[in-house]
């Protein structure tokens, strides 16, 4: 008999076993304000929406200091930057600001938040507020959004057709096997250090360190540059320096006679 799995299944709370997401809905991820928000704005919209759980939207409390941490950032200012492109463009709203206080009895708290896509506290229907707004004529996020919205386009018309650029390039082809890699020696590139005149070639065909030897020991003599071409042996020496002896004295005593 074949097992349930129990992976999918319901547990007390109502809930399954699996892990818990960040949902980002595809009509924020194409919005114009959304194509205009820099990857530190972007970053910290992931993080509020971590802290979303489904109930308390409107109780997302994350101060500057913390944001910044959890974006990775060591510059709090663009944290606080970024916070502020959220509220402009629609994407969050600020339901309690920050106090301090230093007396014991009262508590401290950072602001507080709420996504306006999704329902809040007194089921408040979501507002969705960024669909209706973008960044300024002359914003710099405005040339963001404009690249962005490019490149969407230009990925769904391919899609439609069934043909993507990248499949199409030619940029990672590989370079043919057969393809002969010219010599520097033969390089019409001109020097300047020397007047544009071409290098002459110092050592056109040079054998320093492939001598190869003759004779009955070449295979078992390898030489070089360090021996002579042929190893003779102390009899061929001798028989040599006789005869170079007597070739000596034979030439004088024919030009006498």
């Amino acid at each position: 008999m074949v097992k349930k799995r129990k992976r999918n299944r319901i547990n007390a709370t109502g809930r399954n076993l699996t892990s818990r997401f960040a949902r980002l809905d595809f009509r924020i991820l194409n919005s114009n304000a959304y194509r205009s928000l820099s990857p530190n704005d972007r970053s910290l919209l992931v993080e509020l929406v971590m802290l979303y759980n489904g109930e308390n939207n409107g109780s997302l409390y994350l101060s500057v200091r913390d944001a910044a941490h959890r974006m990775g950032l060591a510059d709090l200012s663009a944290a606080s930057r970024s916070f502020d492109v959220l509220q402009d463009l629609g994407f969050i709203q600020l339901t309690q600001d920050a106090h301090f206080c230093v007396k014991a009895a009262e508590k401290s708290r950072a602001r507080c938040w709420r996504l306006t896509w999704q329902a809040g506290p007194g089921r408040k229907a979501p507002s969705w507020e960024f669909l209706d707004r973008e960044p300024d004529s002359e914003d710099p996020a405005r040339k963001r959004m404009e690249r962005g919205l490019r490149a969407l386009k230009t990925f769904k018309q391919s899609r439609d057709r069934g043909k993507f650029p990248v499949l199409d390039s030619d940029t990672l082809n590989h370079y043919p096997s057969n393809l002969s890699v010219p010599s520097v020696l033969d390089s019409d590139t001109p020097k300047d250090p020397n007047g544009s005149i071409q290098p002459n070639v110092c050592v056109r065909a040079s054998a320093t360190h492939i001598a190869t030897p003759l004779g009955e020991k070449a295979k078992s003599h390898p030489i070089g540059w360090w021996q002579p071409d042929c190893v003779f042996s102390l009899q061929h020496l001798t028989l040599a320096s006789l005869a170079n002896g007597s070739m000596l004295l034979e030439i004088p005593t024919r030009k006498a006679a």
